[in-house]
């Protein structure tokens, strides 16, 4: 199953399987995003009961929106046969299984489960749906902190009936069969006994038993003697087995573990009284020594969504983690790189305290809706992995973002170090428009290379005419053009222009701003080839901020390209040093090494890029790059063409995968794909670079310095002029050579 495309999912890896089902990783080929996608087992392809169950899983899961239930985004039929299966969010973390297992729990962290759990619970009934199945299993805690309840698939409607041709005996008897015993409720286990939303109650008592005690109420063998002593015998007292815990707990946990339903909670939500009063009452769980780490060094991790993703939520969770790393950087923080902490979301907070170097792990959630926007967050001791503080609970009007953003970052910053709480925050956009618009256009450049830098762009510049003084809106406007001069999606004179004037305002607002000045670089880089204009404003952003990896990545290559080859290799080390779990950094450190004559090395970066995302369209034609210089036709084809693909076939990439055919005597491939760039010239800017690429491959020298004259005064980047892909042209032509050594440039 591994490596297959179902549907429009593409499986990346198993991540476990139940009773009924297999669960894997997939990534969403239309969306950008993961999921996780639960199939049926082979055994059970032709079980039509077990059928029935799973689809009834779903559509009862479905119907459920609540923070503390694992989201159902869709089911769906794949091609083979009985190859049904459920989309549902995917969930970083471990189950409570796995959590007991792992040591005792204290009892905040009994509680903090016991209320999420209470909640879901609630939402459930609410809903007339029962659960049937509460156990350690289906009780999963996420790196966020919030609890999840899985797993449906054994779940009844207690008003009616879910299916119109399902007996409830049916149902609760498939049930049974399903159901974890060790956690069932006695009236579960008599035939004919009515059984309603209470048996869910007596499961969760049975879940907190062994989360205080650290045993199962009743743990005997054989099943028989196990379900007779859960209808006839009493547990051993909570007290007995865990005398530190208080006497209200121990009360609680053992009424919900009643025989008769009657002497339970009547629902769920007088549970989460009962629960709240109890929490009130318990002191808040902190490190051990009770202070916070003497490094106020944090890495603030992408914050989850939790329910449906609407684009207003996305997009204010994409900037929340961002917002929150310049508040803390400017009271004093040592904050890590976004490029490195968003590729270790998911990650244990002790593993990226020690990937990262950090003393803290920030990690939260956001929930919206178009009224109201919900924020919590915790801030974990990385060694320990505890927190530091008790989880804070923000809310405020969807209106009031930038309330919202002071409020959160206010009291992290609190809870790093004391002094940090007392400074001003700065504000970096005081227009809520230009704010949000900003934002809106950072959540659209993530996926920049396969279409999204048209709507950021859009935002980007709606942010400055609505705010000028916003100097961030500013330097994503230089990155944005920069990116559309190097890869020729407009006339690069042009697009090069405009990142230096958007890089020059930003300047001029906040001469501090090290993306700023990385994004000037590159516009004298790439437009005006002013090596050392580039290279002074490369330094310039390095001493203003030593830790942006891409200042350093970026440095590499105007380094390499002026063969400095040393000094290329240390500084794209350094960037990589700073953000080793970046795509972005890794691919640009393997593009040094490509254009330093180094293809296998930068391979080896490549495939690494691509077993985390096999979709990154930057390391994919690369990698092609560098089988194409090293003569590997299948690979090179293979990767060029997924590169076309991915890109939405751009004319840059359709003019690398020319090259890639004409190279390798697939000459009616080049040609078709010169007919392919002229038809989108007549509505679209096509760069004479891509006739280069492919005229070259194909032997086609004159033809090719042609379009390389038209390519120069169209603002060609040193980087497309120079590729190793055409490096060649130039070594018999007298002309070109003589510029390239005006230009301090040599092959």
């Amino acid at each position: 199953m591994i490596g297959r495309r179902v549907s429009h999912f593409y499986i990346v890896r198993a991540l476990g399987s139940g009773g009924m089902g297999v669960v894997y990783e997939a990534q969403d080929t239309r969306l950008p995003r993961s999921v996780a996608i639960k199939f049926l087992k082979p055994s059970m392809w032709r079980d039509a009961e077990a059928v029935r169950r799973f689809k009834r899983e779903a559509r009862l899961a479905s119907s459920l929106n609540h923070p503390n239930i694992c989201t159902v985004l869709d089911v769906d039929e794949g091609e083979g046969e009985g190859e049904s299966f459920i989309v549902m969010e995917l969930l970083r973390g471990r189950s409570l299984k796995a959590r007991l297992a792992a040591g005792p729990v204290s009892l905040d962290e009994l509680l903090d489960v016991a209320v999420q759990a209470a909640d879901a619970l609630a939402a459930a009934h609410g809903r007339n749906i029962v659960h049937r199945d509460i156990a350690p299993g289906n009780i999963f805690l996420t790196d966020t902190g919030l609890v999840k309840l899985l797993d449906f698939g054994v779940a009844k409607l207690f008003a009616d009936a879910f299916d119109g041709d399902a007996s409830t005996d049916e149902l609760t008897t498939s049930g049974l069969v399903a159901g974890t015993v060790a956690y069932m409720a006695p009236e579960r286990l008599v035939e004919d006994a009515p059984v309603d939303h209470r048996c869910d109650l007596y499961s969760l008592g049975a879940v907190l038993y062994q989360m205080a005690t650290g045993a199962r109420p009743f743990d005997v063998a054989p099943l028989t003697a196990l379900m007779r002593a859960i209808e006839h015998d009493a547990p051993v007292p909570v007290r007995d087995l865990a005398p530190h815990h208080p006497e209200a707990l121990a009360q609680l946990i053992e009424r919900l573990l009643a025989k008769r339903p009657e002497d339970r909670h009547e629902s769920a939500r007088a549970l989460r009284v009962d629960l709240d009063r109890l929490r009130r009452a318990s002191p808040v769980a902190r490190p051990s020594n009770g202070e916070t780490p003497a490094d106020p060094s944090v890495a603030v991790l992408p914050f989850e969504i939790i329910g449906p993703t609407d684009a207003a939520t996305a997009h204010f969770r994409d900037g929340l983690a961002e917002e929150l790393r310049r508040r803390l950087d400017t009271l004093g923080a040592r904050v890590a790189p976004a490029t490195s902490t968003r590729a270790l979301a998911g990650r244990a907070a002790r593993e990226i305290g020690e990937t990262l170097g950090v003393g803290l792990v920030l990690e939260g959630a956001v929930q919206g809706t178009a009224e109201r926007v919900r924020v919590t967050a915790t801030l974990v001791d990385a060694a320990r992995e505890r927190s530091v503080l008790p989880t804070l609970k923000i809310e405020r009007r969807a209106a009031d973002l930038l309330g919202l953003q002071d409020d959160v970052a206010r009291a992290i910053a609190a809870g790093v170090a004391p002094a940090l709480g007392r400074g001003a925050l700065r504000r970096f956009s005081r227009e809520p428009s230009a704010y949000h618009a900003f934002r809106r256009g950072q959540h659209y450049w993530q996926s920049c290379l396969t279409g999204g830098w048209r709507p950021a762009i859009e935002h980007f510049q709606y942010a400055v005419q609505r705010d000028d003084g916003f100097a961030l809106a500013h330097a994503a406007l230089a990155t944005a053009y920069n990116f559309l001069g190097l890869y020729c999606l407009m006339k690069p004179k042009l697009a090069f222009g405009v990142a230096a004037r958007a890089a020059q305002r930003a300047i001029e607002i906040d001469d501090a701003l090290a993306e700023a000045h990385v994004e000037a670089a590159m516009a004298k880089f790439g437009g005006e080839w002013d090596w050392d204009g580039a290279e002074s404003a490369f330094r310039r952003a390095i001493a203003l901020d030593p830790t942006n990896p891409l200042a350093h990545a970026y440095y590499a290559w105007l380094l390499m390209l002026l063969h400095r080859d040393d000094a290329a290799l240390v500084e794209a080390e350094r960037g990589s040093a700073l953000a080793p779990s970046s795509r972005l950094v890794t691919t640009a450190r393997a593009q040094t090494l490509y254009i330093g004559g180094r293809p296998e090395e930068a391979l080896a970066l490549c495939s690494a890029c691509l077993r985390a995302d096999p979709a990154y369209v930057f390391a994919v034609h690369l990698r092609g790059l560098c089988h194409l210089v090293t003569s590997d036709r299948e690979r090179a084809v293979a990767d060029l063409e997924r590169a076309a693909t991915l890109s939405r076939r751009t004319p840059y990439h359709l003019g690398l995968l020319g090259r890639c055919y004409g190279q390798f005597g697939m000459r009616d491939e080049a040609l078709g794909l010169v007919a392919e760039l002229d038809a989108q010239s007549r509505d679209a800017y096509v760069p004479p670079q891509s006739y280069v690429f492919i005229h070259a491959g194909l032997g086609e020298r004159d033809r090719a310095l042609a379009h390389q004259e038209q390519a120069y005064e169209d603002g060609a980047s040193p980087l497309n002029y120079l590729a190793p892909a055409i490096r060649d042209l130039y070594a018999l032509d007298p002309y070109h050579s003589q510029r390239l050594k005006q230009m301090r440039l040599t092959l």
